[in-house]
């Protein structure tokens, strides 16, 4: 039985400055998520961890190892965690969240909750430790699921931030006091640090009575796609389950899905090479005075909870479990469960995104721009509703009843990107360049860029980030129809091909290996029932005529599958090559190559880089400084062969596109 979808917007009954002050001021008895024999206040954790035995066999064998004392060493562990640990005050909880509503509402957004999910998982609450696991698109996921659970009367989660929000003045001591807990971005040659934190996060799972939350994919996503994930803290998050000290441990998968994206901009400058500007307070308070702007809604869906236990089935029993449960650690084979889980966690983040207007427009207007043909607003309107019914028949959930009264609201919030010109058809708007400071361009991680190339780009990318979110439903039978397209091919044969590109393509468009049969199989038979393939004589598969959802197709991977023949190009040429030489050359190559503006997105190439050390085409060697590739022969000209057999014949003039408008706009430095 499908379960109910319900948003709601939360920040709707909040609307009136009576609203935000009574509501945040309330008497509040929150739901505690874990019902454990005792309840511990945040500096008890911190008490337990530096008492645990663990610590203290640790210290004693480092101090035997380095010949620092003991005492010393306890008084870095003690130092640790005043730096890492979390603290609660309810009176600051309560001013941060009149701030933040009051942001909002400067913002004018509206935060939609799948309402339904969030009260089954509130009932099922208390029997053991809970993990919330949100997507990372923006600095603005560190907020909303603090501020829901406040909504719903749930223990504020314990947040896991990195560093640099620790130094930031004033802020990063309030976001301590709202929950949060600080780690180091590398725990690499700090042994003491990383076994004080390891303990630590254990402790706030096995002990605390609030749900604990970190990010997955440990940085925000700047492509707006799921990225692999890291397996540290789940790791650490885990071992009270590894160690029989919890019964078990609940995932709660989330997806926090954008109208739009606070960060965009600087998002497609990344993608260029650009440095991310530094975290401050400073930097921060500017930023507020651009938040005076539309910014459309925001779409939180819970996924449907994991029981680890019983995802695992039956657990490894391994000689640890003989140890005292502080002195446990994790196994191999443990730690190889935890990234299957951590694999399908992304998996379920995927199946819970909430498809926006800004997804769609995306899509229309990207079409639009590959057929170099302007569309009216009913056109628009009746590509957007055409759309909706792909993506519902791919399994997509779109949440969207009023088309053109969303489309209209979307082309305000996104009216420095996308407008209808005085004749009412749709328009990419191109702005002026931003400032790029000469402290900057000596950090640029890529290809120096010309001027010209970089005004064509950063447009398409930051339209791009709107595409992303839903091609892991278009993906598939892209490559299906990219790959019959060619040549007529038996099933067997289509599979190979399918398999091999996806591996290729694994770290930019992110998938589970044990769904990866059915996903084939759900998009074959969506391709041939929608007619862009066809059975011919011989059981032999075939490009069909479905004319329409194959321009869509195939537009669709085009980007990533250049980006990929690019890189076999260049490492072919090179044959060993470090990492950061690589990203220049492949940009080039695409610079000279009249390419989808895309396909010059460092993180694109990185990607694809990793595919192929992944298919066995590059080998991965670590130097000193930074990683170097080299060159299997024979895989990598497997890979380049395929790569170039499904470059699609699109022909775009990116630069003098008729859908693309000129229209210049403050500039602003870097």
């Amino acid at each position: 039985m499908q379960e109910e979808v319900k948003f709601l917007n939360i920040l709707e009954p909040r609307n009136t400055e009576c609203g935000i002050f009574r509501f945040m001021t309330r008497a509040w008895h929150p739901h505690r998520t874990f019902n454990a024999d005792e309840y511990y206040t945040p500096q008890d954790l911190k008490e337990i961890a530096a008492k645990s035995v663990f610590l203290d066999s640790f210290i004693e064998a480092e101090s035997a190892h380095s010949g620092v004392s003991k005492e010393k060493l306890k008084k870095e562990v003690l130092e640790y965690l005043e730096e890492m640990g979390l603290d609660k005050k309810l009176h600051v909880i309560r001013w941060m969240g009149i701030g933040f509503l009051k942001i909002s509402f400067m913002m004018r957004v509206g935060i939609f909750v799948n309402e339904p999910a969030v009260l089954r998982i509130k009932s099922s609450m208390g029997k053991n430790p809970i993990l919330f696991l949100p997507t990372h698109r923006s600095y603005a996921d560190f907020c909303l699921l603090t501020y829901l659970c406040y909504h719903y009367d749930i223990e504020f989660p314990a947040v896991a931030a990195g560093m640099d929000f620790y130094s930031m003045a004033v802020f990063g001591q309030r976001m301590r006091e709202t929950g949060a807990f600080y780690i180091r971005r590398t725990l690499v040659g700090a042994p003491l640090y990383a076994a004080t934190l390891k303990q630590y996060v254990r402790t706030v799972v096995a002990k605390y009575a609030a749900p604990v939350e970190f990010f997955l994919e440990g940085t925000r996503s700047r492509s707006n796609k799921s990225l692999s994930p890291k397996y540290g803290v789940l790791s650490m998050s885990l071992m009270p389950l590894f160690s029989r000290e919890v019964t078990d441990i609940t995932i709660v998968p989330v997806n926090i899905s954008y109208d739009r994206l606070m960060e965009h901009r600087l998002f497609a400058y990344e993608h260029l090479g650009v440095p991310k500007p530094k975290e401050s307070t400073g930097g921060f308070l500017k930023s507020l005075f651009k938040l005076n702007d539309h910014y459309g809604n925001i779409y939180i869906n819970f996924g449907a909870p994991l029981s680890v236990r019983s995802y695992l089935g039956d657990m490894v029993h391994t000689d640890q479990l003989l140890k005292p449960v502080d002195l446990q650690e994790i196994t191999p084979d443990q730690f190889r469960q935890v990234q299957t889980v951590a694999e399908y966690v992304i998996s379920l983040q995927q199946k819970a995104t909430v498809v926006t207007i800004s997804n769609l427009l995306a899509l229309v207007l990207m079409e639009s721009f590959v057929n170099q043909k302007l569309l009216s607003f009913n056109e628009v309107l009746s590509e957007v509703n055409w759309t909706v019914g792909v993506l519902t028949a791919l399994g997509a959930l779109v949440y969207e009843t009023d088309v053109e009264g969303s489309v209209k609201r979307i082309l305000v919030v996104h009216r420095e990107m996308i407008r209808l010109d005085k004749e009412r058809r749709l328009r990419l708007v191109s702005g002026t360049l931003m400032d790029v400071t000469s402290e900057v361009q000596k950090k640029m991680k890529g290809h120096t860029l010309k001027a010209e190339t970089m005004a064509t780009a950063l447009p398409i990318i930051q339209l791009q980030l709107y595409v992303n979110p839903v091609l892991h439903y278009l993906v598939p039978p892209a490559i299906i129809y990219l790959i019959v397209e060619k040549w007529p091919v038996t099933q067997e044969e289509l599979l190979s091909r399918y398999q091999h590109i996806r591996k290729l393509l694994h770290h930019e468009f992110f998938y589970v290996d044990e769904n990866e049969a059915n996903t084939f199989a759900s998009a074959l038979d969506y391709c041939l029932s929608s007619g862009v393939v066809c059975r011919e004589a011989a059981q032999s598969l075939a490009a069909g005529r479905a004319s329409k959802l194959r321009s869509v197709l195939r537009w669709a991977a085009w980007p990533a599958i250049t980006t990929l023949y690019k890189c076999t190009q260049v490492m072919t040429e090179e044959t060993v090559c470090t990492h950061s030489r690589a990203l220049k050359l492949v940009q080039a190559r695409a610079e000279a190559g009249g390419c989808h503006p895309y396909s010059l997105s460092l993180d694109a190439v990185a990607n694809c880089l990793r595919g192929l050390v992944l298919a066995g085409a590059l080998a991965k060697e670590k130097l000193a400084n930074e990683m170097s590739y080299r060159v299997v022969p024979g895989a990598m000209e497997q890979a380049r062969q395929l790569a170039a057999s499904l470059q699609p014949d699109i022909q775009v003039d990116f630069a003098n596109n008729p859908v693309l408008i000129h229209h210049a706009t403050p500039t602003a430095k870097l």
